[in-house]
């Protein structure tokens, strides 16, 4: 708890840094209660901010595990095409082969066993070259996109750790702002300071326990979009709080509301929102679900 020096000083008492008007019956408290309420709300957003990257980093983590099991299983699915293919090559070759040795049988035997074999090392030498040339070709392609999705994604995170760290400093600014000595006042009696803390009890809110709208986000995903949409749903007064839910393919946003609001239009002005659609199919009862695209963006091929 902050240590207050009070002196008298043109009718004011000065505490935690800020000077307050002083009452006839002591401190001003409608002041003092603004001003602590204030940075409690400051201190509730930095943590609800913190809890955001948390759940973005994840979303990023499993990004990336899931563009290198993409990689893989496209190089699989190459190779085992190129595969195909080479059998059946060899399968054409053996073919033609069979009906030579049946034609020339009588006449020719070993010359046609020569291009037997000659046409199954050569169907054996393409299928090779098709196989090395298929991987070559994939290789560059699936290095260059899973290198671009992983800087976009660092890229992205760091941003968000530049915000948080900014947020961070400011309140610990704002906090540590020593309390300038000014004289002393005192608070009358008991009572005085009974109603004082009662004043500073947090105003219980209704409708947090279940979530009144379920926003999910279509791909592409990006996490600088999706953090906007959050801090201007966080800043709405109808709002009580949001959650992001981290799923791979389509993240969801909670959001929990103190009294109801047309989500859907408010989301319509947002540049961070190319298209926004209600699903109206839900159950009586259960939260109002929609689907959000974001916004494409056009990234830039690298020069190979």
């Amino acid at each position: 708890m902050a240590k207050n020096n009070n002196n008298k000083k043109n009718g004011a008492v000065e505490l935690w840094g800020h000077e307050f008007k002083k009452a006839a019956e002591g401190l001003d408290k409608t002041e003092v209660v603004s001003f602590v309420t204030e940075l409690m709300k400051k201190n509730e957003t930095l943590l609800k901010r913190a809890e955001h990257l948390a759940s973005l980093t994840k979303l990023a983590e499993k990004t990336i595990v899931e563009a290198d099991n993409v990689a893989k299983q496209v190089h699989n699915e190459a190779e085992e095409k190129a595969k195909a293919e080479a059998k059946a090559i060899l399968a054409e070759a053996e073919e033609q082969g069979q009906k030579i040795i049946e034609e020339k049988r009588a006449e020719a035997l070993a010359r046609a066993n020569r291009e037997v074999e000659d046409i199954k090392a050569k169907a054996q030498q393409q299928a090779e070259k098709l196989l090395e040339e298929k991987i070559k070709e994939i290789q560059p392609e699936l290095k260059g996109h899973a290198k671009t999705l992983y800087e976009e994604l660092l890229n992205q995170l760091e941003n968000l750790k530049k915000q948080v760290v900014t947020l961070e400093e400011e309140l610990d600014h704002k906090l540590s702002q020593p309390p300038s000595e000014a004289g002393k006042a005192t608070i009358e009696a008991s009572k005085a300071d009974n109603e004082f803390l009662e004043l500073l009890q947090p105003v219980e809110e209704s409708g947090e326990d279940e979530p009144e709208w379920e926003l999910e986000i279509l791909p592409p995903i990006d996490l600088t979009q999706i953090l906007d949409i959050i801090n201007h749903l966080d800043d709405l007064p109808q709002v009580v709080r949001t959650e992001l839910i981290p799923h791979m393919d389509k993240p969801t946003i909670m959001v929990f509301l103190r009294q109801p609001i047309e989500l859907v239009e408010i989301l319509e002005t947002l540049p961070q929102v190319a298209n926004v659609t209600e699903d109206t199919t839900g159950a009586e009862g259960k939260p109002r679900k929609a689907q959000i695209e974001l916004p494409r963006q056009i990234v830039p091929q690298q020069s190979s």
